[in-house]
């Protein structure tokens, strides 16, 4: 598992429609390792006090929380350097059912809950697969 904190240009992020996921793997879920891209955007701290820095500790906690988590393959959080109010999450799992698994866990949904009222939109997560 490998965690790595990093920043990325605009151009790099994108931002539309929300992924949930929940229950176990079945049939129709994707085979083999899966990537999930999420896209955070927080309020900046012109407009809420702070926003920006409380957003980040709960991504640092949550990034900690999830290194023990199982089947994870590696976990990286990305801060745009052009706009610090915007982050990018990009988790690797051996398994759909793992990913599933990390959504529905207690601190995944905590982090959820305390990030919320900081949110500028909704969040933007986009399921991938190796392309072979």
């Amino acid at each position: 598992m490998k965690t790595i904190i990093a920043h990325v240009g605009a151009a790099m992020l994108a931002a539309a429609g929300v992924l949930v996921l929940a229950g176990s793997a079945n049939a129709a879920d994707p085979v083999g390792p899966v990537t999930l891209v999420s896209h955070v955007d927080v309020i900046p701290d012109a407009y809420v006090a702070q926003s920006e820095e409380k957003s980040w500790g709960f991504l640092r906690t949550e990034m900690a929380a999830t290194k023990s988590d199982k089947d994870l393959v590696s976990y990286i959080v990305l801060r745009q350097t052009d706009g610090p109010n915007h982050f990018t999450i990009v988790e690797t799992w051996g398994s759909y059912a793992a990913l599933a698994a990390h959504q529905g866990s207690a601190h995944t949904v905590k982090f959820r809950a305390d990030i919320q009222p900081y949110l500028g939109s909704p969040f933007d997560a986009r399921l991938h697969q190796n392309f072979e």
